[in-house]
């Protein structure tokens, strides 16, 4: 097994793995893409949203729940991802009022932990970790 070694400069990594002691200097940054899920009846966070943007804002104009796609669409999208695996996914509530948004889980292969409301002027961040082949959960952080 070759091992490569940065000392100085800058490196883009599409995958990293790390074993040992290991320490991080400097500052570390993801690159995130934004989506907006429109106000209405029916609110949905796609697996495209949950995987691809992972930064979704909404603009509630009442108390709404946000649902999330199925655990095998989000992990479809998860690609060469394994068990154990995580992304992480973040819902800003841009709402000025007392319009709270609540994420619930998809009709399968969803389970959430934690606090699922984000109220108003708030944001709400969830650690999705890749559970089996149809399932996923969903940890707030």
């Amino acid at each position: 097994m070759a091992f490569n070694r940065i000392t100085r400069g800058t490196a883009l990594v599409g995958a990293l793995e790390v074993s040992g002691p290991t320490r991080l200097r400097g500052t570390a940054s993801v690159k995130r893409t934004a989506a907006t899920i429109a106000d209405g009846a029916s609110m949905v966070a796609t697996a495209a949203h949950i995987v691809t943007n992972t930064l979704v804002t909404s603009t509630p104009t009442t108390a709404r729940n946000v649902t999330t796609a199925i655990g095998a669409d989000i992990i479809a999208l998860l690609a060469g991802a394994q068990v154990g695996d995580c992304t992480e996914f973040t819902i800003v509530n841009l709402a000025a009022s007392a319009a709270t948004i609540t994420l619930v889980a998809g009709a399968t292969g969803v389970t959430l932990v934690g606090l699922a409301t984000v109220p108003a002027a708030t944001s709400g961040t969830w650690l999705v970790r890749y559970d089996s082949a149809t399932a996923v959960t969903f940890y707030r952080k």
